[in-house]
């Protein structure tokens, strides 16, 4: 059945008059809501063939079935699925390779050797984790209110409360 075989002004027309009978129906016993919905989608079929769309929606449905048929009984679009789901399969293998090699620090030069990692700038522990720098013994502890800024979560905040309060904000 071609486009021009059809006459399409009384089907969409029929598809409209029975969507809005059933609108109305709607709308008595399930209220306004529920009728305003089925009678804003009873009248799309009007108004895609009012617009010419109907011509587009007819090609693009019989390309759409055309590449399904061609598609389920095609070995080679089978084949091409397989190695869809093979790609899928190997890029995040080999993304995770990538990050546990970088992680365990061997590095290959052109050449194929490998290469020691780096020293690290910062101390590390016997345990493994970077070591925490020591306290400066020269500076003296902070006198005041008895809690330490470490106690305190909002002290990093203390210098934008002290603007805000300048400016009249609190």
């Amino acid at each position: 059945m071609n486009y021009e075989d059809v006459t399409w002004a009384p089907i969409c027309a029929g598809l409209t008059a029975v969507g809005v009978i059933a609108a109305f129906f709607a709308f008595r016993r399930r209220g306004a809501a529920a009728g305003l919905r089925l009678l804003g989608w009873a009248v799309l079929p009007m108004a895609i063939f009012l617009t010419g769309m109907v011509k587009l929606l007819w090609t693009i449905g019989t390309a759409l079935v055309q590449w399904v048929s061609g598609f389920i009984f095609s070995p080679v679009a089978w084949t091409g699925v397989a190695l869809f789901g093979m790609a899928a399969i190997l890029l995040p293998v080999a993304a995770v390779l990538r990050r546990r090699r970088a992680a365990a620090g061997a590095a290959e030069t052109p050449t194929g050797e490998r290469v020691a990692p780096a020293p690290s700038t910062k101390p590390v522990d016997v345990g493994g984790q970077a070591a925490k720098p020591a306290k400066d013994p020269g500076k003296p502890k902070a006198v005041g209110k008895g809690k330490s800024k470490q106690d305190d979560p909002l002290a990093e905040f203390e210098d934008i409360d002290e603007i805000l309060k300048r400016r009249g904000i609190s």
